[in-house]
């Protein structure tokens, strides 16, 4: 059901596309990057048109270098070998959004930080007694035009202006929001709530233009295909949406546990087409014209589906998975998602994100360590000291790679 009506063709067809058109020589360092119809926010229009990323670090090694800092509410001495580090938040850092050079981090201390990844500098605290959140920061994506939409744990979210720390409250949800993403033009905003909702925001009026309703768990994640949102819950189903229309398409069911992660595929011959993963371990690839699962794979029995990406300017693409079972998987979608590597023994925790680029994966544990992943021949290049506790967050500029997450610090690698 909706609250609202959208506008016929706000949506299909308006978002830019990855910048396979720009011209040579051109910098695409800012240019916004959009999939799918959705603002990609892990990596920047620059970050897979070289090959710098296999070869590893100019500063994998520096100098030791130690500070005390406060953490947690106490003084810790920190100590780091590798990588520039930008002091974030005394707390866990839960999300992050790039655009360009510019990093935007969400933390457990309710403020969003924004950092210039070319020089560590810290550029904007995103948390004032006017303004911002009076929770968990759970969510965060750019807009094109350098604006900020964030979304937490107090059902809230909340819109920055592209300068200073000012920002609008857009409210309507009634739980906490799991999911905010924004159209590739910049016009409209979409997000998913533990209120079994999602909520659909005119970004020029800052209003809610609907409330798409149909759910019966939290929707835990959803993503943009073009004119379609499929969106998964707490109870394994899935659900396609009309986003021009804010009405639901039909119901998709299959998975056992709930949803954890969610993708939309570039480039399926015309067929509006998501994967998802669960707890259940099983991968299922969906049909989103006829509502039909298409593949089912045990990918990763045992263990749930922790995180799913794709390559985006190859001619052949490739989509990568990784699951609680601690194995990562490269899949080739054009071949029925056949398996072309997998890789077990990647740690000895557990695998918290994913940054999938044209020709490398890299993969972030609960223990600091980053791999790099060759994506063609499925070996580990290097392995990278980003910290000592859990990498929630990964981000690739035209030529950083950024990580984040519980040490509450920035660890910017240079190639």
């Amino acid at each position: 059901s909706t609250a609202g009506a959208v506008a016929a063709g706000s949506v299909a067809g308006r978002a830019a596309q990855p910048s396979a058109a720009t011209p040579p020589g051109t910098s695409t360092s800012g240019v916004p990057l959009a999939l799918c119809g959705s603002m990609v926010v892990s990596r920047s229009a620059a970050s897979g048109t070289q090959g710098q990323w296999s070869e590893g670090p100019r500063n994998a090694i520096v100098p030791v270098k130690e500070w005390v800092s406060v953490k947690h509410g106490r003084e810790v001495r920190s100590r780091c070998s590798s990588g520039r580090v930008v002091d974030v938040s005394d707390r866990n850092v839960l999300c992050m959004s790039l655009l360009g050079e510019k990093a935007v981090m969400g933390s457990a201390d309710h403020g969003l930080k924004e950092v210039n990844v070319r020089s560590g500098q810290l550029l904007r605290n995103l948390y004032t007694k006017r303004c911002g959140h009076t929770e968990w920061v759970t969510t965060v994506s750019h807009c094109p035009d350098g604006r900020v939409v964030s979304g937490a744990q107090d059902s809230k979210l909340c819109l920055w202006n592209a300068t200073g720390v000012n920002c609008v409250d857009l409210t309507g949800h009634m739980g906490a929001i799991s999911r905010v993403r924004v159209d590739g033009a910049g016009k409209l905003a979409i997000s998913s709530a533990y209120d079994r909702t999602l909520s659909v925001w005119d970004l020029r009026s800052k209003r809610q233009m609907a409330s798409c309703t149909g759910h019966s768990a939290p929707v835990m994640d959803f993503v943009w295909c073009d004119h379609i949102v499929a969106s998964g819950d707490r109870s394994g189903i899935v659900k396609a949406w009309d986003t021009n229309h804010a009405q639901c398409l039909g119901t998709m069911k299959g998975h056992k546990g709930h949803i954890t992660a969610m993708l939309a595929m570039p480039d399926s011959d015309g067929v509006p087409t998501v994967v998802t993963g669960a707890q259940d371990g099983h991968i299922r690839v969906w049909d989103l014209r006829q509502k039909l699962n298409a593949f089912n794979m045990s990918c990763h029995p045992g263990g749930a589906v922790n995180d799913m990406g794709v390559t985006v300017r190859r001619d052949n693409p490739l989509m990568v998975s990784t699951g609680a079972d601690g194995r990562l998987l490269i899949l080739e979608p054009r071949a029925s998602y056949r398996p072309l590597h997998e890789l077990g023994g990647l740690t000895e925790d557990f695998l918290y994100s994913l940054l999938v680029l044209d020709t490398v994966a890299f993969v972030g544990d609960g223990r600091g360590k980053v791999t790099c992943i060759d994506l063609q021949d499925g070996r580990s290049r290097y392995v990278l000291e980003a910290g000592e506790n859990a990498i929630r967050c990964l981000a690739a500029s035209s030529s950083s790679l950024i990580c984040s997450g519980d040490d509450g610090n920035a660890v910017i690698f240079d190639f």
